[in-house]
């Protein structure tokens, strides 16, 4: 009954189902279509998440200014535009592989603040029921995650367009939940 809550959750289940789509789809996209040696997975996986640890430790400090719903309603874009720009660059099929890198990673680093604070606004005025909040909040997150993970594998077809596709849809279907949750939370309610 708590659209705040219901679309703060959902928002951030989105966008951690676009990051569930990336682990699903990039070991095939940069080890079989672009043909990374399998050791060198790791390094490139690794770099996205150091952008993820470098992001939440911007955020922590970008928390001290404004509260996380300020800063969800701005980074949100930043996915968007990442996860378009990735979509964009998969239909191309470019031969190499750093123009889908950094898309890539502009989507991951920004993920350093969206989850954080998707989960902090689901949570807030929650304290009385904080562990069933969680719970659902948790079920919604995985719930998403897990089903964007398999779309990934149910659209293969041998390029880097299925993952791109799911992720662009959870960033469009994210940024939409956000624009409606804070359109009504900041609508005066009618008494």
């Amino acid at each position: 009954q708590d659209r705040q809550f219901v679309g703060h959750a959902l928002s951030g289940g989105l966008v951690m189902a676009g990051m569930f789509a990336y682990i699903a789809g990039s070991p095939f996209v940069f080890i079989e279509l672009y043909r990374v040696p399998t050791q060198n997975y790791g390094w490139i996986f690794g770099v996205n998440a150091a952008g993820f640890i470098l992001f939440a430790q911007v955020n922590a400090r970008l928390l001290g200014r404004h509260g996380p719903a300020y800063w969800l309603q701005r980074i949100i874009w930043v996915y968007l535009a990442g996860a378009l720009c990735l979509l964009a660059v998969s239909i191309l099929q470019p031969q190499s592989l750093w123009p889908i890198l950094l898309p890539l990673f502009v989507m991951i680093a920004s993920l350093g603040c969206l989850l954080p604070n998707a989960s902090a606004c689901a949570m807030a005025g929650h304290a009385a029921q904080a562990g069933s909040a969680s719970a659902l909040l948790g079920f919604i997150q995985f719930t998403l995650a897990a089903s964007a993970s398999a779309l990934v594998g149910v659209l293969h077809n041998n390029t880097a367009q299925p993952m791109a596709v799911v992720i662009s849809l959870c960033a469009g279907l994210a940024a939409i939940c956000i624009l409606l949750t804070v359109r009504r939370v900041s609508q005066p309610s009618p008494h």
